[in-house]
C-alpha cells in the first residue's frame, strides 16, 4: 500500500511544481516558447474520477478534503471516495465543534456506498454518539468494511443495525473497548469473512459465542486478550474458520475449528483442551508455554497439529520443551520446520524433532543474538532420515560466526544427501570485520565438495523472505 504522506505530497506538489518553473522563466526575462498543449495539461488532474478518488482512499479523510483546495477540478472529489478514515490526530479535535465537523464530512460525501469506515482514536475519546452516528451511516451505505480501534476503556454499544449489516465482509474492534451484545436483539452477519477482537472486555461469553454463530461464512479471526465476567469455559466454535490467531491467557478457551488451515498461537497457556483435531492445517505457529505438570497437554496440542505441513516454533517454546525433555507425534505432512533458537545447544529437541518429521524438506533456522553462547554438541543418535534423504533447503538467519554455528551448519552438510540450497543472513549485530572473517569461512565451508553438491548457495548480509 502507497505511504499516505508520500501520496499526499505528491498530489499537492505537482500543480506546484509547475507554477515555480514558470515564475523562473517570467523572472529569467525571457519569453515562454510556445508549448503542446498536452504538456501544458495537468496530468493527474485528467485521470478518470474512479482513479483519482482509489488514490484518495489511501488518505485519512481530513486529509483527502484538504485535496479541494488544490483546483476547481478537485473541489468536490473527496466526496466521492469510497472510504472514511478517521482519526484524532486533528488539529480540530479539541475544538468543541469537532462533532459538527465530522457531521459536516458525512452530509457532503456523495459516494453511493461506503466500502471502508476506520476509526482510530488514541489521544481523546470519541464521543459515544458520534461513534454510534458514524457506524449507522456508514452501514445505511452497504459498508464493507469497519476498523474501530479505541486507546481509552469504556463500554460502546454499536447500533443494532452493524449486526445484522448483509454487506459488511470485515470487521475489526480492538484496543480497550468494552462491548456489550445484550441489547443486541439478532446477530447475523451473513457476508462477515474476517473478525479481529483485540484487547477487548466482554459484558459477558454468551455475547462473543452468540457473534460466533451470527457468521456464518467467518474465514479469519484475530483473538487476542479478550476477557469478560464470566468464570465458565467457552468454545470457538466456528466450522468455516480458515485461519486463526490465538493469543489467549484464559484456560477456559476451547478452539473447535476442524476447517482451520493457517493457526498461529502466540504467548498463550497450553491447556487441556485448548485446540481439536486440525485435519486440514497447512501452517502453524507456536508461542506457548506450560507448567512442567502439563508435558500430557502439550503433547495433546502438538496431536491437534500433526497433519501441518509447515511448523514454526518460537525461542520460548523451545527452551521449555528442551528443558521438559518433551516427545513429539510424528508430523507425516511436514515439509517446513522453523525453529527460533536463543543458543544452538538445543541438540537433543532438534534431534528428537527431526526424527518425527520423515518427510522434512526445508530446515529454517532463526538464532536470536546472546552473549552467553552454550556450545552445540554433534548428536550421537543416527541421523534423522529426513535429514539424509528429503532435506533439499537449510535457512540460517543471523548467522553469528561462532564455532558452534559452524559446526551445526557443517553437520547438515555433512549428512543432508540431496540438499540443494543454502542460504545463511549474517547477524545484524556482528561487527564488520567478524562479519567478513565469517563470510571467508562459510564460503570455503559451502563450497567445498566434500559433504555434498549445492546447486545455490548465499551468504547474504540483508535479510530473505
Amino acid at each position: 500500500m502507497p505511504n499516505r504522506g508520500s501520496v499526499l505530497r505528491s498530489l499537492c506538489l505537482f500543480p506546484l511544481i509547475v507554477s515555480q518553473k514558470a515564475k523562473v522563466r517570467r523572472n529569467n526575462g525571457q519569453k515562454s516558447p510556445t508549448k503542446p498543449k498536452a504538456a501544458q495539461l495537468d496530468r493527474i488532474s485528467i485521470l478518470p474520477d474512479e482513479i483519482i478518488c482509489h488514490i484518495l482512499s489511501f488518505l485519512p479523510t481530513t486529509e483527502a478534503v484538504t485535496t479541494s483546495v488544490l483546483s476547481t477540478r478537485w473541489r468536490s472529489l473527496w466526496t466521492l471516495v469510497l472510504t472514511l478514515d478517521f482519526d484524532d490526530n486533528w488539529p480540530c479535535f479539541f475544538n468543541t465543534t469537532f462533532a459538527s465537523i465530522f457531521g459536516s464530512i458525512l452530509a457532503q460525501h456523495k459516494a453511493k456506498c461506503i466500502k471502508r469506515l476506520c476509526l482510530y482514536n488514541y489521544s481523546k475519546p470519541f464521543s459515544l454518539d458520534l461513534i454510534g452516528s458514524l457506524v449507522s451511516t456508514a452501514v445505511a451505505q452497504n459498508l464493507e468494511e469497519m476498523d474501530l480501534i479505541c486507546n481509552y476503556y469504556f463500554e460502546v454499544t454499536l447500533p443494532n443495525t452493524l449486526f445484522t449489516c448483509k454487506t459488511i465482509s470485515v470487521l475489526k474492534l480492538s484496543l480497550g473497548l468494552t462491548i456489550n451484545l445484550n441489547n443486541i436483539s439478532s446477530i447475523h452477519l451473513p457476508s462477515l469473512k474476517v473478525l479481529h477482537l483485540d484487547v477487548l472486555y466482554l459484558v459477558d461469553d454468551e455475547s462473543i459465542m452468540r457473534l460466533f454463530s451470527g457468521c456464518p461464512v467467518l474465514e479469519e479471526l484475530c483473538y487476542e486478550e479478550v476477557k469478560s465476567n464470566n468464570s465458565t469455559s467457552f468454545k470457538i466454535c466456528v466450522p468455516s474458520l480458515k485461519k486463526l490467531h490465538l493469543k489467549c491467557h484464559d484456560k477456559r478457551v476451547q478452539v473447535v475449528t476442524p476447517s482451520l488451515e493457517y493457526l498461529q498461537v502466540q504467548e498463550t497457556k497450553v491447556h487441556d483442551s485448548l485446540v481439536g483435531n486440525l485435519p486440514n492445517l497447512l501452517q502453524a505457529h507456536a508461542d506457548i508455554y506450560f507448567d512442567q505438570h502439563e508435558k500430557e497437554y502439550v503433547f495433546n496440542f502438538f496431536n491437534a497439529i500433526r497433519q501441518t505441513k509447515f511448523l514454526g516454533l518460537s525461542t520460548y517454546t523451545i527452551e521449555a520443551l528442551t528443558d521438559a525433555s518433551f516427545g513429539f507425534p510424528e508430523f507425516h505432512n511436514l515439509v517446513h520446520l522453523q525453529l527460533c533458537l536463543s543458543t544452538i545447544d538445543s541438540c537433543s529437541l532438534i534431534q528428537l524433532l527431526l526424527a518425527r518429521c520423515p518427510k522434512l524438506e526445508i530446515l529454517d533456522i532463526d538464532k536470536v543474538y546472546e552473549e552467553s553462547e552454550r556450545k552445540w554438541t554433534q548428536p550421537t543418535a543416527p541421523v534423522p532420515s529426513c535429514i539424509s534423504s528429503h532435506l533439499t533447503a537449510f535457512k540460517f538467519r543471523e548467522y553469528g560466526g561462532s564455532k558452534y554455528e559452524l559446526e551445526l551448519t557443517k553437520y547438515i552438510l555433512k549428512n543432508a544427501k540431496v540438499l540443494k540450497t543454502v542460504t545463511v543472513k549474517m547477524a545484524k549485530w556482528l561487527e564488520p570485520n567478524k562479519t567478513s572473517h565469517a563470510m571467508t569461512k562459510l564460503d570455503s565451508l559451502l563450497s567445498s565438495s566434500k559433504y555434498c553438491r549445492l546447486a545455490n548457495y548465499q551468504i547474504l548480509c540483508q535479510d530473505f523472505p
